[in-house]
């Protein structure tokens, strides 16, 4: 077994290869910055554009961000493969400083629950409120953590398939994960086998999983007031039925 010490998010073709099937979100924030009349938009943890590519094909003025070079580097050559423009740069969320303000600033598909404690929580958005005018639309897209998937017995469990776009192989993934009620951190171990190799590869992660009374209390003691909450895709408002966790907000 090859066991890679780097982070689960370094190989870009590997993750586009991965979330081929991740496609509902996408018409979602679309129509979202232009239900907002947003002329500058802020992409946080923009990866390698699956969010974004759609998005400056619209003609928007586009910035986005991402902790990861390579992320960044396979974004731009799509961006250059289909002659659009926008701006990236490598920064983290918890910390960075772009000089600008944006009309719409949104974090999308559980990038947020990387952030592993309330101090990094508070810094990602005391940096994303010093982006924000009096009129932004600060978004956020998380998954509700569901019981069934915390608590399960320590063994693998199926999450996801793919064709690897280098050898053609089918590509399957299984997880373990163990979840700390007390800090609310979710310890994720993933395996890859092939069709003909069992665990060619094994990657690591944690995230953080945020209720929704902890993430109104993170907006709030940050200076955010949340003006919409939407439980999925629709715009149909959040309950308690409710998948995701999508909020708009905007500064007090």
């Amino acid at each position: 077994m090859n066991e890679y010490d780097l982070p689960i998010y370094h190989d870009s073709k590997r993750y586009d290869d991965e979330y081929w099937w991740k496609k509902d979100d996408i018409e979602f924030w679309k129509s979202h910055y232009k239900k907002n009349k947003a002329k500058s938009i802020l992409e946080i943890a923009c990866g390698t554009g699956r969010l974004g590519i759609p998005i400056i094909r619209e003609g928007v003025n586009y910035y986005g961000i991402d902790i990861s070079d390579e992320f960044l580097d396979a974004m731009l050559i799509k961006i250059n493969n289909n002659d659009l423009s926008a701006s990236l740069k490598q920064a983290d969320m918890r910390s960075f400083n772009l000089n600008m303000k944006f009309d719409f600033i949104f974090i999308g598909f559980n990038s947020l629950l990387h952030l592993l404690t309330d101090d990094d929580l508070q810094n990602c958005l005391q940096s994303i409120k010093n982006h924000c005018h009096n009129k932004t639309i600060f978004s956020i897209d998380i998954f509700v953590p569901h019981p069934l998937f915390l608590y399960r017995p320590n063994k693998r469990y199926p999450t996801m398939e793919y064709i690897d776009s280098t050898s053609n192989e089918l590509i399957t993934v299984e997880e373990i994960s163990i979840y700390n009620s007390d800090t609310g951190i979710n310890e994720i171990t993933w395996f890859y086998s092939s069709e003909t190799v069992k665990d060619i590869i094994k990657y690591k992660f944690n995230m953080r999983m945020i209720y929704p009374d902890t993430m109104n209390k993170h907006l709030i003691d940050a200076g955010f007031s949340i003006v919409n909450m939407y439980g999925d895709y629709n715009y149909n408002k959040f309950n308690e039925f409710s998948q995701y966790q999508i909020y708009d907000c905007i500064i007090q």
